[in-house]
């Protein structure tokens, strides 16, 4: 009897000491700016998957960028890390004397990394110099791009004030430098209208309206206006005064057509002149291919970098029309609960993208396990990568955090992985929706409470 009273005695200890701990973690989202925000939190203990804390988890709410876990995790589970894409280039008819009478055929392969600025690619190089090395001098056809297929349709839920910016790039089957341009601006004094001193790339077809103002505000208030179709553009908004140079970046809505231009602007300095003539049809002779870097690689800057373009590609692996659908077909295989799911887009721009807290926490303990560096390494590290800096700055914290952002108006998310003192790993995620006040008070209290997890 004696030894069951003090079993007893050290449970009842062990309980308090647990709902004490949850008291303490619940007060971080009493604070003042999460007085009227819905908030969703799961911790897992990935050795086993048991719950170490819990608050509204199986709440649905938007993830903004968190939603690229799913589509990060889930193509590598499906495509294995070291997938590529082929962009694959022919002519058509004969070369004789330095004349093509025939077709230049790019094959597009839907390789979203062709001159990207996160990999060392030449595409547009290589291929001219592919051309001037056959001996071709003059081209009696033209230069076709194969399997551009239809124009992308924007998410019915991104927002107008999103969708000319470079964050909304499309994804195509033929994609070129991120899918983005760079307006490169210069101003004056507060008050005055800056002027554009340069377009890179330019963009064909399209007019820009420039109504932007020099401010004494110390930041990049400037916004793209138009939807994909649009031959003008609206730039509004502000940018700091007397910049001889500041960059505001735009969706390339028609990379293939920027490509074609840049192409046969290259040729004609390689002194290659292209006529262009009705198509001549004729068999093919395959004579430059470009392999993609691997799965594995793009996974590394879809959740390092958040682009938006790489996670939209990736989305498309897993599905390239019914994205939502298979995602919770695959989660429901894994045994992680999809019921609470609402996606439109594969990279959480999204207005109308929902999640369920306790989701995202199930599919990390799953991945943590299954994937392993392939996923693991693409996720942002504390205390090294920009994005984590307010998570990250206490010293408790610092490398032992792992965790994709999430960010949006009225949104703060952060998912991922947490070293604590005592050796575990937990797998965790928190979305904040609706939150009032400043937002990186909303990132401080998120660190908060991570610390208090780390240490406990």
């Amino acid at each position: 009897m004696r030894f069951w009273g003090i079993f007893i005695f050290v449970l009842l200890i062990f309980n308090r000491g647990i709902a004490q701990s949850q008291e303490v973690l619940n007060t971080f989202w009493q604070q003042k700016e999460m007085k009227h925000a819905a908030i969703g939190v799961s911790v897992k203990n990935v050795a086993d998957g048991k719950v170490v804390y819990e608050y509204n988890a199986g709440m649905s709410l938007r993830p903004a960028s968190v939603l690229k876990l799913l589509s990060t995790s889930l193509a590598l589970k499906l495509k294995g890390d070291s997938l590529t894409f082929h962009t694959k280039v022919s002519y058509s008819g004969k070369i004789r004397d330095g004349l093509l009478q025939g077709n230049i055929v790019i094959e597009a392969g839907g390789d979203p990394c062709l001159d990207s600025k996160y990999f060392n690619g030449n595409f547009l190089s290589r291929l001219v110099d592919s051309i001037v090395r056959l001996g071709i001098k003059q081209i009696e056809g033209n230069i076709i791009i194969e399997n551009e297929g239809q124009q992308p349709l924007i998410p019915g839920s991104w927002l107008w004030e999103d969708v000319a910016n470079y964050y909304a790039a499309l994804y195509h089957p033929f994609n070129y430098r991120d899918n983005t341009y760079t307006i490169n601006l210069a101003s004056g004094k507060p008050g005055t209208r800056p002027h554009i001193v340069s377009v890179i790339p330019s963009v064909p077809g399209v007019k820009l309206r420039n109504e932007v103002v020099s401010s004494v505000k110390q930041q990049d208030d400037a916004w793209i206006y138009g939807g994909p179709e649009a031959s003008t553009l609206s730039i509004r908004g502000t940018i700091p005064a007397n910049r001889s140079s500041f960059a505001v970046k735009g969706a390339m809505h028609h990379p293939a057509s920027v490509f074609l231009a840049e192409l046969e602007k290259e040729l004609k300095n390689k002194g290659v002149v292209l006529k262009k003539k009705k198509d001549i049809l004729t068999d093919r002779q395959e004579f430059f291919t470009v392999e993609s870097p691997l799965l594995k690689e793009i996974v590394f800057y879809t959740n390092k970098n958040s682009v938006n373009l790489f996670a939209e590609a990736l989305g498309a692996l897993v599905s390239p029309s019914e994205f939502e659908t298979a995602v919770k077909e695959e989660l429901n295989r894994m045994g992680i609960d999809s019921s609470g799911i609402t996606i439109k887009d594969a990279c959480g721009l999204s207005t109308s993208n929902a999640l369920p807290a306790g989701t995202v926490t199930d599919l990390l303990v799953w991945a943590n396990k299954q994937l392993g560096d392939s996923f693991l390494a693409s996720l942002p590290q504390g205390g090294v990568d920009r994005g984590l800096r307010v998570y990250s700055a206490d010293p408790v914290l610092g490398g032992n955090l792992k965790a994709k952002t999430g960010s949006m108006f009225g949104v703060r998310a952060l998912s991922g992985y947490l070293h604590t003192r005592r050796g575990e790993v937990l797998a965790f995620t928190i979305l904040v929706n609706s939150y009032t006040g400043d937002p990186v008070k909303v990132q401080k209290t998120i660190r908060d409470f991570l610390r208090e997890l780390a240490i406990q």
